[in-house]
């Protein structure tokens, strides 16, 4: 008898997981609206050195060759009409950029010099949502699942004013900081919370399901970002749609396995009642004792002080956690990588903006399903091993040609883009269905 036949017991999946998990998945719209930001209020669009008005653009502007196209040179001005001297522009940018659109980049003038800092800006995003992993891991494990929950569910939309107001760049780079480390706290806590609730047949289906809310948060926000268009209204309409999760604070549930392994025997009760209640089941009183009295036993066999509290490092004290620990890392790293780098450039492909990120929140959907079908019927190491390969060639390809070639070098990264997608979907059910113990589970 383990925690997995209690939950079973619940409902396959019973009415009470099915709303909470369509609940939950509004989270992952605010994850996925955040996460992807950067590749509209920090898209990069052509400019070129503010001139008077009375001058001729095309005689003081040089033209440069860029991916074997003539364009106007972003960061210098002739020296009067002296073309063989380049002088930096004295009287800063002019950004080609339709009416009411403004980016980051527009209004700090994050170009030439200072064009790396909108790399910065992003990577120090997920600088936040990496730190946010190990320290709210830590904590859902040793607090519980809903403690964390209810922290983070709020702190994006105040982290969201105040970006909405700043009129600094640092301060910028700072919000957004805290506010992927935040963010990222709210994504596992439900994530987990799900994992957990669900009967053990559903979770892996669970788990990459999460994928449609994320695809369909991409679409729209490509939507709404063109009707939009100012940077501050996007990123204040990235965080103010967790306002819409607020019902979540009565019904958001702990972890059942989380508070009997943790002596909570009685908040454990009164979470089945509910459950069962609500699903209209009876209450499963003799699986719910025999459940209990088996985690009884097996922490008498445990000197209890092994059992009482863990940290990210025990998860390394183990050989057999420590391997399964780094491998997940390393290719949840990789597949991060390609994920994020594909998705937040989109932009800057061939074609209009908005729409391209559309198409490829909608070829998300595809891909979900597609994904579904194969674990199915191949299970999950095989396709993963594929898909990697696959995608790491056709990385490797689209890397290698030249981008003067923008009708063959689009085609690649879309290919590229499918197995990147679908690497990212695998890889969430395979690492949800690893048997980690409950006490790091989420670390």
């Amino acid at each position: 008898m383990t925690t997995d036949t209690l939950t079973n017991s619940l409902g396959k999946p019973g009415k009470f997981q099915v709303l909470l998990y369509l609940y939950i998945s509004g989270n992952v719209i605010l994850g996925c609206w955040n996460h992807v930001g950067m590749a509209f209020i920090g898209a990069k669009t052509k400019h070129h050195c503010t001139v008077a008005n009375s001058t001729n653009v095309s005689r003081l502007v040089p033209l440069i060759t860029k991916n074997g196209k003539p364009e106007w040179d972003g960061c210098h001005l002739f020296d009067g009409y002296n073309t063989s001297e380049k002088i930096p522009c004295p009287n800063g940018w002019t950004y080609n950029l339709p009416e009411g659109e403004t980016t980051i980049i527009s209004e700090w003038d994050l170009v030439c010099e200072n064009a790396y800092k909108v790399n910065l800006a992003t990577t120090m995003y997920f600088v936040g949502v990496m730190l946010g992993t190990l320290v709210f891991g830590t904590l859902s494990d040793k607090f519980g699942r809903r403690p964390v929950f209810l922290f983070t569910m709020f702190c994006p939309f105040v982290l969201g004013l105040f970006l909405f107001f700043i009129k600094n760049y640092i301060a910028f780079v700072v919000l957004r900081f805290f506010l992927g480390f935040v963010i990222l706290g709210l994504q596992m806590a439900s994530f987990t919370i799900v994992i957990e609730i669900f009967a053990t047949q559903y979770r892996t289906f669970a788990g990459i399901g999460f994928g449609y809310p994320w695809a369909i948060g991409i679409m729209a926000f490509s939507l709404f970002s063109y009707l939009i268009k100012d940077w501050h209204y996007i990123q204040l309409m990235s965080t103010t749609i967790g306002l819409f999760q607020i019902g979540l604070v009565w019904c958001f549930p702990e972890s059942i396995r989380w508070l009997l392994i943790n002596n909570r025997v009685d908040q454990a009760e009164t979470v089945v009642r509910n459950i069962s209640t609500f699903n209209k089941i009876p209450f499963p009183q003799e699986i719910f004792d025999k459940t209990v009295n088996e985690i009884n036993v097996q922490k008498t066999e445990v000197n209890r002080s092994d059992i009482k509290s863990y940290t990210i490092v025990d998860i390394f004290r183990s050989s057999v956690l420590r391997k399964r620990s780094l491998i997940m890392m390393v290719i949840w790293f990789s597949t991060s990588m390609g994920y994020y780098g594909l998705t937040l450039n989109i932009a800057s492909l061939a074609g209009n903006k908005y729409l391209n990120f559309f198409i490829s929140g909608a070829l998300e959907i595809i891909i979900i399903t597609a994904t579904m079908f194969v674990l199915n019927r191949f299970g999950r190491r095989r396709p993963l091993c594929v898909y990697y390969f696959i995608g790491g060639t056709a990385l490797i390809i689209a890397g290698a040609l030249p981008k003067s070639n923008s009708k063959i070098f689009d085609v690649t990264l879309t290919y590229s883009q499918m197995t990147v997608y679908s690497l990212f979907r695998l890889y969430t059910s395979f690492s949800s269905r690893l048997p980690f113990p409950t006490s790091v589970l989420t670390m």
